[in-house]
């Protein structure tokens, strides 16, 4: 009996804590990491197609058969892959400071005209014409300044802009192969020399970035982006001028420390 009475005791003070317990508000969860504690640091690698650039021409003289020979080259527009490499620190607030690289390669086929002076008659020239390999390779070095901006806890856009340091290596035709027999009235192309000639220019860079992490430290992103200078190429008493760069779209992976 005394043993009863001990239980129904203890039930009827434990009630009261029971009730109080079950009303308290729950805790409130716990906040999501903003932009501004994120990570400071993005690393970017990108693959993507650079359009087409502006095509340009060269033509110079040299002697032949006490006249000169007449050289003229065509040089299609550049296209092609590209591959690229890019950090950015968020310096203040969103405002970031980085550098970007990125190379591209075309091996595109230069058109070649010639007109070959006559080894027994003076002005009369035979013509003759090919296409030969003139490669382009360029690397632009771009260090930017941006703003990132926020679309979401895990997507965010890039903007940045800055100088473009275009490093151009291009060949260039320098001379005219052909093969002749008498009487000589014509000649037939069999092939061109060809040399390397590089020279670096400073132009202008733009380019936005979005991406979308899916981890803490990785995710993927794509990207466009310009790049634009005029390359000036000195070929013996003569100067040939190249615009270089492009427009470029490309993806790939982001990785945020």
């Amino acid at each position: 009996m005394v043993a009863g009475r001990v239980i129904l005791l203890a039930a009827l003070v434990a009630l009261p804590a029971r009730a109080a317990l079950a009303q308290a508000p729950a805790a409130p969860p716990a906040p999501a990491a903003s932009s501004s504690t994120a990570g400071r640091t993005q690393v970017s690698v990108d693959v993507g197609s650079q359009a087409k650039a502006s095509s340009f021409s060269d033509a110079f003289d040299v002697p032949l058969y006490l006249e000169n020979e007449h050289v003229a080259t065509d040089y299609p527009g550049p296209g092609g892959i590209f591959v690229s490499f890019a950090a950015r620190y968020r310096l203040w607030k969103q405002m970031t400071v980085g550098v970007g690289v990125s190379a591209f390669t075309d091996k595109a086929d230069a058109s070649v005209e010639a007109k070959l002076p006559h080894p027994f008659f003076d002005n009369q020239f035979r013509t003759v014409d090919g296409t030969v390999s003139a490669e382009r390779h360029e690397l632009n070095v771009y260090p930017t300044v941006g703003w990132l901006v926020p679309l979401s806890s895990s997507v965010s856009l890039a903007v940045n802009a800055g100088p473009s340091i275009m490093t151009v290596k291009q060949g260039f035709v320098t001379d005219v192969k052909f093969s002749e027999a008498y009487p000589y009235d014509t000649a037939t192309f069999t092939g061109a020399t060809v040399k390397d000639s590089s020279k670096t220019a400073v132009g202008i860079y733009a380019g936005a970035d979005v991406s979308w992490m899916f981890s803490k430290h990785a995710g993927v992103g794509g990207a466009v982006q310009f790049s634009r200078a005029t390359v000036k190429e000195k070929l013996g008493d003569r100067t040939v001028s190249i615009d270089a760069g492009g427009a470029q779209f490309g993806g790939g992976v982001r990785f945020v420390f």
